[in-house]
């Protein structure tokens, strides 16, 4: 079974969580709207400036200056959390030690990102949604469902970011008018001729979550003896 990553967003003081030897990844945006990612690494940290000196970004082994002014967004990693925060190149150059460094602005407070895993099978569920403005209910289909989310098959097309209520009959467990977001586009399935979305569920209480994990975790078990029993058949 496959895991989805979803992400809890809290902010944070920037002093608490941003330390030296910190991995970091910077992403930044031509005029042109095409996005590239740098590797760096977090050297000294000047809070009381809000200011990184970090190592000088890196793609693919070359080092790359970046020019002053130039509007960067940033995130510093830290096992299964993360840190963001949108930030400015200040200057670059060598320091003291002759390291090549960049010096970067920093906010007084960070996205502080946790991840959570949550277990994903692949299951056929049946469901509606609305849209917001949009009071007809469409009826969907699920490739794979899991606590946080479903890949959700429709006749319509919908947009990335596009809000959504998600209803659902699991059984013990109802989805009534569920926040919910589109996050991905696959695309039409040339085979069902059914568009595919990415879905998130949003704002879930802490104990419909729970319910879900279950109710995946108990559709995994019958899977696994539904497999079980047919290789024993053969």
């Amino acid at each position: 079974m496959r895991c989805v990553i979803m992400n809890q967003v809290t902010r944070i003081d920037a002093n608490s969580v941003i330390k030296p030897g910190m991995l970091i990844v910077i992403e930044i945006e031509s005029k042109n709207g095409e996005k590239t990612v740098l590797k760096s690494m977090v050297h000294e940290t000047y809070f009381e400036k809000n200011v990184l000196k970090i190592a000088m970004p890196s793609l693919k082994g070359r080092f790359i200056p970046l020019p002053k002014g130039d509007s960067i967004y940033v995130t510093a990693l830290s096992d299964k959390v993360v840190y963001a925060f949108g930030s400015r190149v200040l200057d670059y150059g060598r320091d003291e030690s002759n390291f090549l460094v960049m010096y970067i602005t920093i906010p007084d407070k960070v996205r502080r990102i946790q991840r959570r895993c949550f277990v994903r099978i692949p299951i056929v569920l049946n469901g509606t949604y609305t849209v917001p403005g949009d009071d007809k209910e469409y009826s969907f289909l699920t490739r794979d469902f899991s606590a946080g989310g479903m890949l959700m098959c429709t006749k319509n097309i919908l947009s990335v970011g596009q809000p959504i209520s998600v209803n659902m009959d699991l059984g013990g467990i109802r989805l009534t008018s569920q926040k919910a977001q589109i996050v991905r586009s696959n695309g039409k399935n040339e085979t069902t001729g059914l568009y595919e979305y990415g879905v998130q569920f949003l704002d879930l209480s802490t104990e419909l979550e729970k319910s879900l994990v279950v109710f995946v975790f108990q559709q995994e078990l019958k899977m696994k003896k539904a497999s079980s029993g047919e290789e024993a058949g053969h």
